[in-house]
């Protein structure tokens, strides 16, 4: 009698170092998969709003490339600087993958100088400037602002936003 309690209780013994084991194993899993996200690999899920310094939060993302790409409920655009991102809010995302975009900052800013669009940049402090975009350089937008050209440095924004 007690040869056979003692095996049962070295079987349930067995049983339970197993179950540890295969628990640390997955936690070990879990977190190898997250050391290898980004921040950026979590934008892929609907719900996912950004913070962003100076503009604040904001949803609906597009593409994500050199910049990342959001568009409103009135189908205006947003092109958010990802450095001028604090802080992910909402699913993970890693179940979709974010679309991403092979256009880069330059070539995003083209395309709304060339649409002749109205923007107000947004600046990390917080403060803004509207005008036209008149070129894209190698590390600043420039705009029409009134009569005069303000040269922004990419380093300074936080966003575009189009009016």
């Amino acid at each position: 009698m007690r040869w056979d309690r003692l095996f049962e209780e070295l079987e349930a013994s067995s049983h339970e170092v197993r179950a540890d084991e295969r628990e640390a194993l997955a936690a070990d899993l879990q977190d190898e998969q997250w050391a290898a996200l980004s921040w950026i690999d979590l934008l892929g899920a609907a719900d996912v709003r950004l913070d962003v310094s100076g503009l604040g939060e904001v949803g609906g993302v597009e593409s994500v490339g050199d910049v990342i790409v959001l568009r409103d409920g009135l189908g205006r655009r947003t092109v958010v600087v990802p450095e001028a991102v604090v802080a992910v809010n909402g699913a993970d995302g890693r179940a979709a993958p974010p679309p991403t975009s092979r256009r880069t900052r330059r070539q995003l800013v083209r395309a709304l100088r060339d649409a002749e669009l109205e923007v107000r940049v947004v600046r990390r402090d917080g403060s803004a400037v509207e005008g036209r975009i008149v070129a894209a350089g190698a590390d600043f937008v420039q705009l029409g602002v009134g009569g005069r050209r303000v040269s922004l440095p990419w380093s300074s924004i936080a966003a575009l936003v189009e009016r």
